[in-house]
Parts: structure tokens; C-alpha cells; sequence
């Protein structure tokens, strides 16, 4: 079942601030602040990259199910 592009963007908006305040957070933790701005852009490029693995994936699933499937 498809999600609806709201839910989808709900959720990568709620691992989005998650992640942020986690990288905030341990930040502190560790006496290593950082910003929660330079927290959020890290926070967005981890997401990015887990995006993009998650869209190769599906391909790849895709395209090998249809060269298994294709008729000599």
C-alpha cells in the first residue's frame, strides 16, 4: 500500500527533529556542543542519504524481479 505523500513527508519531518535534537542532545552530553542549526543540516544529510538507499533499494528489487521475469 502507497503512502500518501502527507505521511511521508510527516514522517521524514518527525525523523528530521528527532535526529536533531539526538545529535543536539549528545552533543551536550559529550561537552562537544554544536549548534542546533549545524545539528539540523546533519541531521538533513543523514536523512538525504537514508532516502536516497531506500529509493535504490526499491529499484534494484524492481529491476531485478523484471529481468527475472522477462522472457527469453
Amino acid at each position: 500500500m502507497a503512502r500518501s505523500r502527507r505521511a511521508e513527508a510527516v514522517s521524514i519531518a518527525l525523523w528530521w527533529g528527532g535526529l536533531t535534537v539526538l545529535l543536539w542532545g549528545g552533543g551536550h552530553l559529550r561537552d562537544m556542543p554544536a549548534s542546533l542549526v549545524a545539528c539540523a543540516a546533519s541531521a538533513a544529510l543523514l536523512i538525504s542519504l537514508g532516502e536516497v538507499a531506500r529509493w535504490l533499494r526499491c529499484h534494484i528489487q524492481h529491476w531485478a524481479a523484471a529481468r527475472r521475469n522477462r522472457t527469453p
